[in-house]
């Protein structure tokens, strides 16, 4: 049995078609066909340009790692200025005042933290940082150490905590120190 050329001419057909469906998708079909797609002409496909100066992040002494070979590193170390805020002093030498744990008062939670954001400003060696009323708290820096003062209510008034920059309670060091500080400044 032979198989003419008329019975091939289809299948020969259906294969091209397959071929430019399958090929449909392809960039050279499409550039050789002129078919490309007007939104790869547009400028928002243009790489992005970082502009000089922002390739390459500061390299600030609040940055710089320091040897494990040197010991630890605390705040006194750095350069004046590398925590934030403002200017900032030496740290003073301990005070002699034995600290306490957390501060409790008769007042509410809110007039808690007015009278600690009066307050805090006449204790020697504060730097008062920013306030945040929904949150009863000030951020104070005495000797080096930056601690959230938070008023909280009690079933009796009120009690005034030293936050870390963990969140969590600071029961010791500079911020007992300054707590301690803080209820001798309300009581006068």
């Amino acid at each position: 049995m032979t198989v003419s050329k008329h019975s091939l001419r289809p299948l020969l057909f259906g294969a091209l078609a397959v071929a430019l469906v399958s090929q449909a998708g392809c960039a050279w079909t499409r550039s050789k066909l002129g078919m490309d797609v007007e939104y790869q002409q547009s400028a928002q496909g243009k790489p992005l340009v970082v502009p000089a100066g922002l390739d390459t992040p500061p390299m600030g002494a609040a940055i710089v790692v320091p040897d494990a070979s040197e010991g630890p590193l605390i705040s006194s170390d750095l350069p004046p200025n590398s925590l934030g805020g403002g200017d900032a002093a030496e740290p003073l030498p301990a005070s002699g005042v034995a600290g306490i744990a957390e501060l409790t008062l008769s007042d509410s939670a809110d007039e808690a933290w007015r009278r600690v954001g009066q307050a805090l400003p006449g204790i020697a060696g504060v730097r008062v940082g920013d306030s945040a009323k929904l949150l009863n708290s000030h951020e104070a820096t005495y000797r080096g150490v930056t601690v959230l003062l938070r008023a909280e209510p009690t079933t009796s008034g009120s009690r005034v905590v030293a936050l870390g920059a963990n969140g969590q309670p600071v029961t010791t060091g500079a911020a007992a120190e300054l707590l301690a500080l803080l209820r001798d400044k309300l009581a006068q």
